[in-house]
């Protein structure tokens, strides 16, 4: 929380005290507690629509009052005063200034938010921001353009004055808009360098990789047949070829994911690698066996359909990942590309058999990932599994007096969630960029977001080139 001057926490790590700087709004108003205590129990409100209001369940009652079982009086959210806001947890959370520095936590003018609900939806006087740039212009999937914001508490250290975001659908258009000087930066977090012109690119630019917390996977729902047996499961998951993928389709040096965490999130030490990459003589053995217990021979496995969302990469992956599986175990996969909403739809419906999707950490902690497979009812637990000696180490997790012992549990429950593979993963993701050499100091987050705080143009260099 960059709006905090310090923290304190309690000795038995369940109460936060955070003091504010004296910051505001980009009208010249105050940024209060009050502002950050009616934001994050709005999202709390039962009928307040909020996707990811479970990161805000370690706060005490956060979680009864987005059920409606405790009002928002009850929740541990209080401000003591104007720039004082205290926050106590239902049980000590080790990440918990990690998970603060996510979006959701974000305050929003409570003013504004009360006498016009709609003020986000549109750029102008009510549309108020606390960061380096405010919103001057949104031509909706065309333009946003931001300008430099005076009320921010660092404007001192932001020079550029504005700065404007094509909205661009195609990865192969933006490149041409790139080459041809229409826009300055390209890649992510903004929108992709075209895999298949990676190789092209590099050869012409100074391009940029760089590790980001997420992760491309299969997901296997194992309510639905075949995919409720563990062995089938993990012939499947054992049966890739990972490092071929990286090298021949997405040609970013990502590392194979032979574990669910990223590498970004790991601490050093801690183990990686949980099976063997294309490991097909376990894989056609854990095959055998998982036929043997469904009780069918190899000839009557059913033809299985894998599903993913349109975009080129996704579609080589898949078809990789479909010639893989019929070598390694003579099993034919059906390929179905769908809408990217579609696919979401399905997977939170559980209502598919395998698919193909990923995961980006929201806040720099495994436990991002660990949380969404702790209970059946989280939304993005796509496989719907459970497992009680996962939740167990979890909890404890939480209760650990050091980070070695913290992150020797956390490697415990990888472990039980690997032996039961709701989840194969595939590799972690590197995010690459490229920028004209005249735009200098671009940031990144650690969780891969980009900031433009301290960006600006070098004159000279840009006279240079013309």
């Amino acid at each position: 929380m960059a709006l905090a001057e310090r923290v304190e926490i309690s000795e038995d790590n369940r109460i936060y005290t955070f003091y504010l700087r004296e910051t505001f709004w980009s009208d010249g108003t105050p940024i209060t507690a009050w502002d950050f205590e009616k934001s994050w129990k709005d999202i709390l409100n039962p009928d307040f629509p909020a996707m990811n209001a479970h990161l805000l369940y370690p706060i005490k009652n956060a979680e009864g009052a987005k059920m409606g079982k405790a009002s928002l009086s009850e929740v541990g959210i209080h401000s003591l005063d104007a720039r004082v806001l205290e926050v106590t947890l239902e049980n000590p959370t080790p990440y918990f200034l990690e998970l603060a520095s996510f979006c959701v936590f974000y305050p929003v003018n409570s003013e504004i938010d009360h006498s016009n609900p709609d003020w986000a939806m549109q750029p102008g006087k009510t549309f108020l921001c606390s960061g380096p740039f405010l919103l001057k212009e949104w031509k909706r999937n065309n333009t946003i353009v931001l300008e430099r914001n005076p009320y921010y508490y660092k404007a001192g250290d932001v020079i550029l004055e504005e700065i404007n975001f094509s909205m661009v659908d195609s990865e192969m258009t933006a490149l041409q808009m790139y080459e041809k000087g229409q826009i300055d930066i390209l890649g992510q977090p903004l929108i992709a360098i075209p895999t298949d012109a990676i190789n092209e690119v590099a050869e012409k630019e100074d391009l940029q990789i760089t590790q980001i917390p997420a992760t491309t996977f299969c997901a296997f729902n194992v309510d639905r047949y075949p995919f409720n047996n563990v062995n089938i499961r993990k012939a499947f998951c054992y049966a890739m070829n990972r490092e071929q993928i990286v090298r021949n389709i997405t040609q970013l040096s990502e590392q194979p994911a032979l574990g669910i965490i990223p590498p970004l999130l790991k601490r050093r030490g801690n183990r990686s690698n949980f099976f063997k990459d294309a490991d097909i003589e376990t894989a056609r053995s854990l095959f055998q066996k998982g036929l043997q217990e469904l009780n069918i021979s190899a000839e009557d496995f059913p033809t299985v359909k894998y599903i993913y969302s349109k975009a080129e990469s996704n579609h080589k992956i898949a078809q990789a990942l479909q010639q893989q599986w019929f070598e390694a175990l003579g099993v034919y996969v059906e390929l179905e590309s769908i809408d990217k909403k579609f696919l979401l739809h399905l997977l939170k419906g559980r209502n598919y058999q395998m698919a193909q999707s990923f995961w980006m950490a929201q806040y720099r902690d495994p436990f991002n990932i660990f949380e969404r497979f702790k209970y059946k009812e989280n939304v993005k637990n796509y496989p719907n599994w459970q497992n009680e000696t996962y939740v167990q180490l979890l909890n404890k997790s939480c209760e650990a007096r050091s980070d070695k012992e913290r992150f020797a549990l956390l490697d415990q429950a990888e472990a039980i969630f690997l032996d039961e593979m709701p989840i194969a993963p595939i590799f972690h993701w590197n995010s690459a960029y490229i920028a004209k050499p005249y735009v200098k100091s671009i940031g990144f987050e650690p969780i891969g977001n980009g900031f433009f705080e301290r960006v600006y143009i070098d004159v000279e260099a840009k006279q240079d080139l013309r």
